[in-house]
């Protein structure tokens, strides 16, 4: 059986080969950092510093160049020879690699499904056990579908100080399965979630804010974005939100609002395929970000939405000027509908 090394603790495992490492690493007691555990969400990556390890991990959640220089996401690798990994990424204390898995289960009932565009919907979960949930602005919750054991994984777009609810935006798949459960969801039902986990998050830093979101990607960041005007902070922020059709877009009020808080804050949504009466940016929301930011420097991204969206917009970012370790992203992948996994949204 092979061993797994974790440094810089100096701690040895034995991993079945037939195992994800982080299912052994939590069912032998210890912790490490994790979000959807199906290799969508880049929260759990690690650097293997020597052996070979077997990641079939989305390629958003971690591009060619870093699988070739060595990281893998811990949730989807399993070990083919004896390997050494480094864990420092996680930031982690020894005392929370020793500490074990203290990610909660919540049971909470469903208190709102609003139909926030014809593919979007809004869902309100009110906390029962435990009443209240601490958690960072931008992170997610696995949720459990109804009836089943399968989890699925949703940011939360309400800002931390509302803390007895979580609210979700969720993109209805054909097929999906927690797709298929809300439409015949009502209020009162009971259901499991298990969180907080996520990494992603406002980073405190003197330089301009830039989000860009796609469909329901928008939850993380109304979420950062209500926190930062909640506390005050007044760092100016641009927001463009990109949308297939107007009828796509939703909270735009609330945008805007989030938006005039702050001095030099600006909020564009860009619809691709606009009728004639559409008076704002129209195309893909990259186009819309090149014709309007000469320049990015000096500036932090945070990107959320489709993965091709936010492959684009990481690409065309870094161009213009924000440096690489300013990207912070979260790509939602589906889960749940044949041929594909990873990431909800």
């Amino acid at each position: 059986m092979p061993t797994v090394r974790f440094m810089p603790f100096d701690r040895t495992i034995e991993c079945a080969g037939d195992e994800p490492i982080l299912s052994t690493v939590l069912s032998r007691g210890f912790f490490l950092r994790y979000g959807c555990k199906h290799g969508g969400c880049g929260t759990c990556k690690v650097l293997v510093t020597d052996g070979d390890v077997e990641d079939t991990g989305s390629s958003f959640a971690l591009s060619h160049a870093e699988r070739s220089a060595g990281w893998a996401l811990v949730c989807s690798s399993r070990p083919l020879s004896d390997c050494v990994i480094d864990i420092s990424a996680m930031d982690l204390s020894e005392e929370d690699f020793l500490a074990g898995d203290q990610v909660e289960a919540f049971e909470t009932v469903v208190e709102r499904v609003t139909d926030l565009t014809p593919t979007i919907r809004g869902v309100t979960l009110r906390l029962v056990n435990p009443p209240t949930m601490r958690f960072t602005a931008g992170q997610f919750v696995n949720v459990e579908v109804p009836g089943t054991d399968n989890v699925r994984a949703f940011s939360m777009a309400n800002a931390p100080s509302v803390n007895s609810e979580i609210e979700l935006i969720v993109r209805l798949f054909p097929g999906g399965q927690f797709s298929e459960y809300l439409k015949h969801a009502v209020k009162g039902q009971m259901v499991r979630v298990f969180g907080p986990v996520g990494s992603l998050r406002m980073r405190l830093s003197y330089r301009r804010i830039l989000m860009i979101a796609g469909g329901s990607g928008m939850a993380p960041l109304l979420s950062m974005l209500t926190d930062l005007s909640q506390k005050e902070d007044r760092r100016p922020v641009t927001v463009f939100f990109g949308a297939r059709t107007c009828d796509e877009l939703y909270y735009i009020d609330r945008l805007k609002e989030l938006c005039g808080l702050a001095a030099q804050s600006e909020f564009v949504p860009v619809v691709e395929h606009a009728g004639e009466a559409w008076e704002g940016e129209r195309g893909l929301v990259t186009e819309a970000i090149a014709r309007r930011m000469s320049s990015l420097r000096g500036y932090d991204a945070y990107l959320c939405g489709p993965p091709p969206m936010v492959d684009a917009a990481r690409e065309l970012v870094v161009q213009l000027g924000v440096r690489e370790a300013n990207v912070h992203f979260d790509a939602f992948v589906p889960t749940g509908t044949v041929g594909l996994s990873a990431r909800a949204g």
